[in-house]
């Protein structure tokens, strides 16, 4: 009896932690949608679906995410979201956002990026992820350039 129950411990040990494998980075994949809820000269509020990719073998859920956004290091908003949002495993899930834009920043921008004909816009901000309602804080950093065509 007291073998059975040592091996009975050795192998709950390794199916412990052969199953806590480290937790791979969401993937950013794409802004899915774009709107305009309110525009103003001053601040406009603005809508978006972001598409990540989870690369893990297990769901996950966010929540508590606050990010600024910043174009060519100026920063030009701020998003907080309370929801919670499911992430299936090994899929592709979509990021609901609003983003209050403080316009005075962004007419700065676009005026700089005229002759540059392109932009660099960055997030910076914290979420927290978790599983079976353990969540862990989570840095938000993402970085893109933007090319403007206008003309």
């Amino acid at each position: 009896m007291k073998r059975f129950q040592w091996c009975l411990v050795i192998v709950l040990i390794w199916g412990g932690l052969s199953s806590c494998d480290k937790m791979k980075d969401l993937e950013f994949l794409r802004v899915a949608s774009f709107d305009f809820e309110s525009l103003s000269f001053s601040k406009s509020t603005v809508k978006m679906e972001l598409a990540y990719f989870n690369p893990n073998n297990f769901s996950l859920r966010l929540k508590d995410a606050e990010f600024d956004v910043f174009l060519d290091d100026t920063k030009v908003g701020h998003s907080l979201q309370d929801t919670l949002i499911d992430i299936p495993a090994r899929d592709t899930f979509y990021f609901p956002v609003k983003l209050e834009v403080e316009m005075g920043n962004v007419f700065k921008n676009v005026l700089g990026a005229l002759g540059n004909k392109e932009v660099t816009i960055k997030a910076s901000g914290n979420c927290k992820v978790g599983k079976k309602g353990v969540f862990l804080p989570f840095p938000i950093r993402c970085e893109t350039k933007q090319k403007l065509d206008f003309f």
